[in-house]
């Protein structure tokens, strides 16, 4: 029943529906498949690209999209509604995703750049460049380059947390519970983080 509904979903239906996300994992406990196709439709992309910034290959990171759905399916009874579903949801990519890395012996991981170049062509809204002229935007774009430069030499944890934090927009509570760690340990790491990409892209600036 999984499969079918996540390949409904493949047929790219409207996803015109009103309910919650956790409305929807109610009613796929209480039997309507419908409901994860909608959820699919939903989150899709969203997964995909950040099955992707684990793990370095397309049709992998298809994969282990299309595994979080059926995770998500088989697991609809021990969901509890009054979480949040897509911490939970992202939770079990990303341990699909780490078990997957440690069986093929992967540590190559997306670069920020092409994460968020991938999220834009989606829709458009991610570090969108200002349009006053040409002059403008050209600047923009080099301080974009070296800034994703700086992303990009950060450990890969420091990574996932920046990714959490600014592309999936999750907070500080919702990203410990998927680390498994806790919102003061997240905050902090998330301060420190920021400074070294604050020093690194400064020092990166200033030798221009």
């Amino acid at each position: 029943m999984a499969r079918l509904a996540l390949q409904r979903a493949g047929l790219r239906m409207s996803g015109t529906s009103t309910e919650t996300d956790e409305q929807l994992m109610e009613a796929l406990d209480a039997g309507d498949d419908q409901a994860l196709a909608e959820l699919v439709e939903r989150y899709q992309n969203d997964i995909f690209r950040f099955c992707l910034h684990y793990i370095k290959n397309i049709e992998v990171a298809k994969e282990m999209a299309q595994e979080t759905f059926l995770r998500i399916y088989t697991a609809r009874s021990r969901f509890e509604v009054s979480r949040k579903f897509k911490p939970w949801m992202l939770c079990i990519a990303r341990n699909l995703c780490l078990n997957e890395l440690k069986r093929r012996k992967m540590v190559q991981m997306e670069t920020l750049e092409e994460y968020a170049s991938s999220a834009r062509e989606e829709s458009g809204e991610i570090l969108k460049a200002p349009e006053d002229s040409p002059y403008e935007l050209l600047l923009t774009q080099e301080r974009h380059r070296y800034l994703f430069g700086v992303l990009d030499a950060l450990p890969e944890e420091s990574r996932e947390i920046v990714v959490l934090r600014y592309f999936q927009k999750l907070s500080a509570r919702e990203i410990a519970e998927i680390v498994d760690s806790t919102e003061g340990a997240v905050r902090t790491r998330l301060h420190r983080i920021l400074k070294q990409m604050r020093d690194g892209f400064t020092l990166d600036r200033d030798d221009m």
